[in-house]
């Protein structure tokens, strides 16, 4: 998904509607700040999996950032978004069970790949 994301923007050009969404974060437009926000989300995830995929030294705490960023998000979503933006409802955000488990894990692995 990080690749093709890099490709997000090209589809903007000729296409007026495009649905993107992450973390309760929705956008029909490429081009508007939510929509450059998703593509940059899923730009950093593509560089975390590469890193992750190749065993890079960094992997680990971009992996860590990546998930506390996902949580954050979720969060801010969950709890502030609803009660300051008028017609936006309260939705629990589902994605913080494997976000957790995701930051958890990789705090291990980090652990781990330091060691070495």
């Amino acid at each position: 998904m990080g690749t093709i994301a890099v490709f997000l923007p090209l589809t903007g050009l000729f296409s007026n509607n495009t649905n993107l969404s992450i973390y309760g974060i929705e956008s029909t437009q490429i081009y508007s700040p939510a929509g450059i926000f998703i593509i940059s989300i899923l730009v950093f995830k593509g560089i975390v999996a590469y890193g992750l995929w190749f065993e890079q030294e960094w992997a680990p705490k971009a992996a860590t950032a990546d998930a506390g960023l996902g949580i954050a998000i979720c969060m801010i979503m969950m709890c502030i978004i609803p009660f300051t933006v008028d017609n936006f409802n309260f939705t629990i955000r589902l994605e913080l069970v494997p976000l957790y488990f995701y930051f958890q894990k990789m705090r291990q692995i980090q652990n781990v790949w330091e060691a070495i």
